[in-house]
């Protein structure tokens, strides 16, 4: 179910009512019902007081449309960002026609275990209790994983990994051995393609890592329905010096981020996916497996420009922080 945005090549065209209706599929009823109870989108006013509907406006409903049609509720998708929209649509595509999700868990809820600190937060046990998941097990530690969930029993455990690599495999076979799951997900941010592919013939679902708990609802009921998974040159500009180390644990910035989320705006969450994903990377490049001396210093290369980067976007956490008035976390939160 990919969705095709080439009809749209400017994004300064402004569509009425009708035009946006029969561009995105939505009928104009359903439009005004869907702007009124869940904002779906912010259409401008002309000066005769018609609304006015952009490109952007228009892929966006047709998106939501599609994902509507499939089974999904307007409410919980809604809010949702444009890009994660786009990336529930291109996974539905992977994963082939969908399922009826609500015949699948009409019986039953399915029973999950969550692995990792964001699937196991406080924050992520709120939204996921208003979803028909049953969290049966969670622990924020991978490492200690297999232990604290032995003998639980779960249909599928979600493990969020933000790095995979060679001994990713064996840790979460014992952490699915361990709480008896049929089945597995991945949430990741960054993996060689052998790895993926390994971990994918060995019947694990791998997914970069999403924002919302209403995709990880939809990815764990759509994989208890479908089939197991089968096995599917720029120069950079070196930098100058190696890059300070991090302001931040993981936990800290998770911290930060949900405390951020009482005013307007999404973007201390949005800054902390950023500093979280660049931190990821660091490692992944330091870490990354080295050819020759030519290689090592390319890695390098890529290690310290991302180390600078990251320290960029900290120092605009804490500018954030100062002006929005959100207390940062304090003491064990910090990396010395």
């Amino acid at each position: 179910m990919a969705i095709d945005t080439t009809e749209f090549e400017s994004d300064t065209a402004r569509y009425r009512s009708g035009t946006t209706a029969r561009l995105s599929g939505v009928p104009v009823e359903t439009l005004r019902v869907w702007e009124r109870r869940y904002s779906v989108v912010g259409p401008q006013l002309s000066e005769t007081g018609q609304r006015l509907y952009s490109a952007s406006d228009v892929r966006r409903l047709r998106i939501i449309k599609q994902l509507v049609d499939h089974g999904h509720a307007i409410g919980s998708i809604a809010t949702l960002a444009t890009e994660s929209l786009i990336a529930m649509s291109d996974a539905e595509s992977r994963m082939g026609a969908r399922p009826d999700l609500g015949a699948a868990t009409r019986t039953s809820d399915v029973e999950v275990a969550l692995v990792g600190p964001w699937l196991a937060s406080r924050r992520m046990s709120e939204l996921l209790s208003h979803s028909t998941l049953k969290v049966v097990g969670k622990c924020a530690e991978l490492n200690r994983a297999a232990h604290e969930l032995a003998d639980s029993q779960a249909d599928l455990v979600v493990m969020e990994i933000q790095i995979l690599n060679a001994t990713t495999i064996a840790t979460v076979d014992a952490i699915k051995n361990a709480c008896n799951a049929t089945r597995g997900i991945i949430f990741y941010r960054f993996a060689p393609s052998p790895i993926l592919r390994a971990l994918r013939a060995a019947g694990y679902d791998v997914l970069r890592k999403p924002l919302e708990s209403v995709e990880v609802e939809w990815f764990c009921k759509a994989l208890m329905r479908a089939p197991a998974s089968q096995d599917k040159s720029a120069t950079l500009a070196p930098a100058s010096a190696a890059p300070p180390p991090p302001r931040f644990d993981e936990a800290g910035l998770l911290a930060f981020a949900e405390t951020g989320s009482s005013i307007y705006c999404e973007c201390p969450r949005h800054l902390v996916d950023l500093v979280l994903s660049l931190s990821s990377f660091e490692l992944y490049s330091a870490a990354c497996a080295n050819r020759d001396a030519a290689d090592a210093a390319l890695h390098r290369d890529l290690q310290w420009t991302t180390g600078h980067a990251r320290a960029a976007l900290e120092s605009a956490l804490l500018r954030l922080a100062q002006a929005e008035g959100i207390a940062l976390p304090s003491g064990a939160d910090y990396i010395s």
